[in-house]
């Protein structure tokens, strides 16, 4: 098999699961936390750092959101099945990067791994990250290339892959709509939410273990409570929703 072909197949394996692979560096992430320490020695202040990373993988999800807010159904999606695009996004934020939601995911998965503050892992996993999207970005494109022809290598050839330039803006073709985001990125919300939750507890868990001799609810603090807790009813509210209701569907996305 020729090496384009193969990388296009390793691409698209690598597509159909891309929500998942990269949890591979959450789980290793957990197995790292038991051992650092709370950042200046006090839970306090590492609950400020944990905000700080927090915001990070917060700034992923708005790209995400920012993304999904203009663009139009069959593109930007969910699918893992199949490649699909109607059209080739050229307008909003693809006039600055080619995949800005792989910018988005970025950032996202970025911020529990600055909470180990340890510089060789965040090596570690930003040359994971390059290696695995990659074959992904290699695949989309074999894929757009094909069905979109000159068009696509036009908007290619002025357009970054991956960071974006910060110039040449064009405004979006569609209205911006918040219910798409809504119905399309409250499970990203409420996985960060519920990843730096356990990642807080667990290290609670290890920093204080006078908590957890005495009683291991004890290790459960306010701040876990109304995160949390928002969290899970926001989540619970949107499925049903979703579910039940076409109160969040949108013409055309």
């Amino acid at each position: 098999m020729a090496l384009i072909e193969e990388l296009n197949q390793q691409g698209n394996f690598l597509f159909r699961w891309r929500s998942y692979i990269p949890g591979v560096i959450l789980f290793l992430s957990l197995l790292y936390l038991p051992y650092v320490p709370y950042f200046q020695g006090n839970y306090e202040s590492n609950l400020y750092w944990l905000s700080g990373a927090f915001l990070v993988s917060f700034a992923g999800l708005f790209v995400r959101c920012f993304t999904i807010g203009y663009t139009p159904k069959n593109t930007s999606g969910r699918n893992t099945k199949q490649q699909v695009a109607d059209v080739v996004n050229q307008s909003g934020i693809y006039s600055l990067v080619r995949h800005p939601l792989y910018v988005g995911n970025f950032l996202m998965y970025l911020g529990p791994v600055f909470i180990l503050r340890d510089f060789a892992f965040a090596l570690v996993y930003i040359m994971f990250f390059y290696l695995y999207y990659e074959r992904i970005i290699f695949a989309e494109e074999y894929f757009l290339r094909g069905k979109f022809g000159e068009g696509y290598l036009k908007w290619a050839d002025k357009t970054p892959a991956f960071i974006p330039r910060l110039s040449g803006y064009i405004k979006p073709n569609l209205d911006f709509s918040f219910r798409n985001i809504w119905k399309r990125e409250y499970p990203s919300l409420f996985g960060i939410i519920v990843v730096f939750t356990v990642f807080d507890l667990i290290q609670v868990y290890f920093q204080e273990p006078a908590l957890r001799a005495v009683d291991i609810t004890g290790i459960w603090k306010p701040f876990h409570t109304w995160f949390f807790g928002f969290g899970l009813i926001f989540y619970v509210v949107t499925r049903l929703i979703v579910k039940t209701t076409k109160l969040l569907e949108v013409e055309g996305r």
